[in-house]
């Protein structure tokens, strides 16, 4: 973890030496600015994960209307590259985060806890809530990830069409066998992280209030169940289309 966390640092203690910047740098270094960092590249994550969502819905209106929606995106050329750049920033950025503050409450705690008890309830697994899951389900949204961006954008695999047809692209990649269980398994561990770190995030903001904060917790688990879910139905929806076609 130390290793890791060096790694992970050396790009801000190299910022923190610039004049202008580094002040700023250095209480973004603190455990309280980097919170507050992690909970804003993460709820601009979110914002991502909306509107991919949308975009990826257009598969139910066909291949002429979802076809067109790629095109749009491509042809926005430099525009897309900076958008896709800042997007994998902002990712970089909330993993570095995540270990640090990780790595910071192993330090304080000294050991593991005797028992540990959940700082949210709505969300029952194994070990306790969602809240004690937040490192394996994130590096589950990292496996995840990755075989998205090498299959989608670069089909590393070779188990699409390319970019002659977006829409028979995607549908392809979605029916193979293992994209459907890291797809499942990434998905679903989505939806475990949204579910403590939206709300998560606008504690750590200051958007805390005894009478609100019931409310938040559920309208994060919400969402993240609808982001994943909706997801998840692009799976079955490949899956229909595949056996339609066969059939």
């Amino acid at each position: 973890m130390d290793v890791l966390l060096k790694i992970c640092s050396f790009p801000a203690e190299a910022l923190s030496r610039l004049p202008v910047i580094g002040p700023l740098i250095k209480v973004c270094c603190t455990s309280v600015g980097q919170k507050i960092l992690m909970a804003l590249t993460g709820l601009a994550l979110c914002g991502f994960l909306v509107a991919h969502l949308a975009g990826n819905l257009l598969l139910y209106s066909g291949a002429e209307q979802f076809n067109e929606y790629a095109e749009r995106l491509h042809s926005l050329g430099p525009v897309l590259w900076a958008a896709e750049l800042g997007l994998l920033a902002t990712f970089v950025i909330h993993i570095c985060l995540a270990v640090s503050t990780a790595a910071m409450s192993l330090r304080a705690r000294g050991s593991s806890y005797a028992e540990k008890e959940s700082k949210q309830s709505t969300f029952v697994l194994l070990g306790g809530g969602a809240s004690n899951w937040m490192v394996p389900t994130g590096l589950a949204i990292l496996v995840f990830l990755i075989l998205h961006v090498s299959d989608m954008k670069f089909n590393l695999r070779g188990v699409g069409v390319g970019e002659e047809d977006t829409f028979e692209h995607v549908k392809a990649v979605l029916n193979n066998n293992v994209t459907r269980i890291v797809y499942l398994i990434g998905l679903v561990a989505l939806g475990i992280h949204l579910s403590h770190g939206v709300s998560s995030a606008f504690q750590t903001l200051g958007i805390n209030h005894a009478r609100w904060n019931g409310l938040i917790r559920i309208a994060g688990v919400l969402f993240a169940w609808a982001i994943a879910l909706g997801f998840m139905s692009l799976l079955a929806w490949a899956f229909n289309a595949a056996a339609a076609a066969a059939g």
